[in-house]
């Protein structure tokens, strides 16, 4: 049986989904919360950690899987399965960024917006101790990787794999496996999945997390001629309301009234149409982020502009998909379409990498230690 480590996300009921479809019956999904489950649902294999020791000893475990790793994941995997057992880590982002890289000395965001600039951003970055503390932390973590990841697997982006072993390349012993979460046509959805743009709106970020780096790529874009044009800037997902005002204050100052915030929830299927209105998409992330996002933008038929700092950049390219840097954008990139062969190119790779059947095939190939 493989024993899942997860928190309590919506995308876990479709990871349930997923192992169940290849390993039917084989499966314990453990939630690390100690509150009732807000998005996973119960099952007979969804119990919550807590729980875990009083069924241990009825289970035959063969594998762990943890999604997204954190402290209290490796606290339990030392304490139930020091040895032996393989540990496969699905990386998810923040657990590699943020933890590992950041502390290393990896940049994700512009120190020169007005948020980082008003202090407000997080003692992280204005206290030395707490610097100490994070290299700590990630020095625990890497130890951890060292000792008891046997496998370490990408989520759609495998050179965040790349990334891992550029800054601590004494884990290069630990093999890389592939996987994602979501085949493309479960991104897109029944509305999009047949649909192409129809509209010349600009897209910039794709949440408030302060990571979007919407100041930056706002500024960019102030320098060309977008009259007429509504930038679309979502704001209602993630982030503090501080990031939200002062991301609101300087788009009013930058773009003017053609600045467009998205600050309350909007319906599935407003926000569907709002997606096939953006023919440029700019992503001014530092850090891999947004992965859906990008996917439907390229899929839809925008421009995709991402940062070079950005590591999806190089992931995109290696991959053929036809993309633009941001530090590069032009009067012309942004005036002229994708073109129809260039959308259709984009849409043929999405669909090879991110079918059902690859997937169903990396799950079985990917977590062979059962």
């Amino acid at each position: 049986m493989i024993l899942h480590l997860v928190h309590d996300e919506k995308i876990i009921n479709r990871t349930i989904d997923l192992f169940e479809s290849v390993f039917p019956k084989d499966n314990l999904f453990v939630v690390f919360t100690r509150k009732k489950f807000k998005f996973v649902r119960e099952g007979e294999n969804v119990i919550p950690y807590l729980a875990f020791e009083q069924k241990m000893n009825d289970l035959n475990i063969t594998s762990v899987v943890i999604h997204y790793m954190n402290s209290r994941k490796m606290k339990f995997v030392r304490k139930f399965y020091p040895k032996d057992i393989p540990v496969y880590w699905i990386i998810w982002g923040a657990d590699l960024y943020n933890k590992l890289l950041e502390p290393k000395g990896f940049e994700m965001i512009d120190k020169n917006s007005g948020y980082y600039r008003s202090g407000r951003i997080g003692k992280f970055f204005s206290i030395p101790y707490d610097k100490i503390r994070e290299k700590i932390r990630a020095a625990r973590n890497i130890k951890f990787i060292n000792e008891r990841i046997n496998y370490i697997v990408t989520d759609t982006t495998e050179n965040d794999y790349d990334m891992l072993m550029e800054y601590y390349p004494q884990l290069n012993h630990i093999p890389w496996r592939d996987f994602f979460y979501y085949p493309i046509d479960v991104v897109l959805g029944d509305e999009l999945i047949s649909k192409y743009i129809d509209g010349n709106n600009i897209q910039i970020g794709n949440s408030a997390s302060h990571t979007n780096n919407h100041e930056y790529a706002m500024t960019i874009l102030s320098g060309l001629d977008i009259a007429g044009r509504k930038v679309v800037v979502p704001l209602s997902y993630s982030g503090k309301e501080g990031y939200i005002k002062s991301v609101t204050a300087s788009g009013k100052k930058l773009l003017r009234d053609n600045f467009y915030p998205l600050t309350d929830f909007m319906p599935l299927a407003d926000y569907n149409r709002l997606l096939t209105s953006v023919s440029v998409a700019i992503y001014g992330n530092w850090r891999q982020e947004a992965i859906g996002n990008i996917l439907i933008s390229l899929y839809l038929g925008a421009k995709v502009f991402l940062s070079y700092r950005n590591p999806v950049l190089r992931w995109a390219r290696n991959h053929n998909l036809v993309v633009f840097e941001l530090e590069s954008i032009t009067q012309k990139d942004i005036d002229e379409p994708l073109s129809a062969d260039d959308i259709q190119h984009n849409r043929n790779i999405l669909m090879e990498l991110y079918n059902k059947n690859r997937l169903y095939t990396l799950i079985k190939d990917s977590f062979v230690d059962r």
